[in-house]
């Protein structure tokens, strides 16, 4: 979540205005520059065959001196049904996704407190207390109650891996690293015990908007010896809460030819017409990125795309690529803290779900130590598909879906039954 658009770095408290060193965007390892493109692709995902016929999509900006979080974002819309209307839509639209950014940052954000707002960082400041939070900050919050989301309570150890992919080098992320610095891994080791436990820490929702944030007496203490101030952060899902809270407020007045996409891989596609979308799918084997196939899906929907490797310059503040091909990423499991993922790259998508409940029913199954495609059979069965790759064989589980394979493809296609 960035405080505005001119700034390409999500907000990570005191850090964000560190910025990204040379070493950053060109020496890791990872074909950097190829990866910049291919992330870019992504955001302008699939209107290929609409934007042939329909010429008068665009790309929705914004103008803001508020931190917002519309730089993580790129909203196109379809103005041709608008005619000579197509102006004034333009700015109705622009001056809504205008607030609604300003506002989506401003609750999320566990850094900015201020007089009169209920936010994430008003949770924090008020641990054991029952407080009053911003009505999408609760329905966010009944979400994660309601499938026991634990990821949100690693803001500790998400704030020491920042370190990581802060470094500017193998040597000073050597230092960080919990895979290689066995302090780091000890500490973490501690905070899992305290992250993991509903007893050590959790949410109690009170209705009315109203919450506490309870935290154990034992895990006061030690984050009070550690210097933890933050206890509950959204952290690199932040995205997918935005997305779901953006598109509420453009669908609810009545902007449904459109769609949002992230740089991180969170889409909303808002369109009600029946129109053919496109939207490809990457994988990647040792240190080079594919891209096996492209999937054809009717909107609406919504789209969640999970990755172990970073395709844009923004997605430097969530992974560390070392020389070697390594890659270290904000993906950590509520079990031990340690950064991991089960495939590297896993792609969800519903009709009916938004983002967050993609997101939080997937991550389990992404963030964890053995891949469980049973799992993922047993949410099909709801409606919630997925794509994957195991090897050279790429996976699906709606029967549904339209895979194109690339011409060039080193992939097989495999329905998972």
């Amino acid at each position: 979540m960035k405080k505005n658009s001119r700034d390409n770095r999500p907000a990570i408290g005191s850090m964000t205005h560190i910025e990204l060193h040379e070493r950053n965007l060109k020496s890791r390892g990872l074909l950097a520059i190829v990866l910049l493109v291919i992330g870019i692709g992504f955001l302008w995902y699939a209107l290929t065959s609409s934007l042939n016929t329909q010429p008068t999509w665009q790309q929705v900006e914004i103008a803001s001196n508020q931190p917002n979080c519309s730089g993580d974002f790129v909203l196109m819309y379809d103005f041709s049904g608008a005619g000579d209307r197509a102006t004034a839509q333009y700015k109705h639209l622009a001056s809504l996704y205008k607030d609604a950014a300003e506002h989506a940052f401003r609750i999320f954000t566990p850094d900015v407190l201020e007089d009169g707002l209920e936010n994430v960082a008003y949770l924090n400041a008020h641990v054991n207390e029952p407080v009053m939070v911003e009505e999408a900050l609760y329905r966010a919050l009944e979400l994660v109650v309601a499938y026991s989301d634990r990821h949100v309570f690693l803001a500790p150890a998400a704030m020491e891996y920042n370190n990581v992919f802060l470094s500017e080098s193998d040597e000073e992320a050597a230092l960080f690293d919990p895979g290689r610095n066995a302090d780091t891994a000890a500490w973490l080791e501690e905070l899992s015990i305290y992250v993991q436990d509903p007893e050590k820490i959790s949410l109690e929702l009170l209705g009315d908007n109203r919450v506490q944030l309870k935290v154990s007496d034992d895990y006061l203490r030690f984050a009070q010896e550690w210097g933890i101030e933050t206890f509950l952060d959204f952290g690199w899902m932040t995205n997918a809460f935005l997305a779901d809270y953006l598109a509420d407020i453009l669908v609810s007045n009545g902007f449904t030819c459109g769609y949002l996409s992230s740089y991180d891989g969170f889409v909303r596609n808002l369109d009600t017409r029946g129109q053919t979308y496109f939207l490809n799918f990457f994988d990647r084997q040792e240190k080079k990125i594919y891209t096996p196939a492209q999937m054809r899906y009717t909107a609406p929907a919504s789209i969640v795309f999970l990755r172990d490797f970073p395709m844009a310059e923004e997605d430097w503040w969530h992974y560390y690529v070392y020389d070697s091909g390594e890659i270290v990423t904000a993906f950590l499991d509520p079990a031990d803290c340690m950064s991991k993922s089960t495939v590297d790259s896993l792609m969800a998508y519903s009709a009916n779900l938004g983002c967050a409940e993609i997101l939080l029913q997937t991550a389990p199954i992404f963030i964890s130590d053995d891949f469980r495609a049973d799992s993922l059979r047993k949410l099909a069965e709801k409606g919630l598909y997925a794509i994957w790759c195991e090897g050279n064989h790429l996976m699906y589980n709606d029967a549904s879906l339209t895979l194109e394979l690339a011409e060039d493809s080193r992939y097989s296609i495999s329905l998972e039954k």
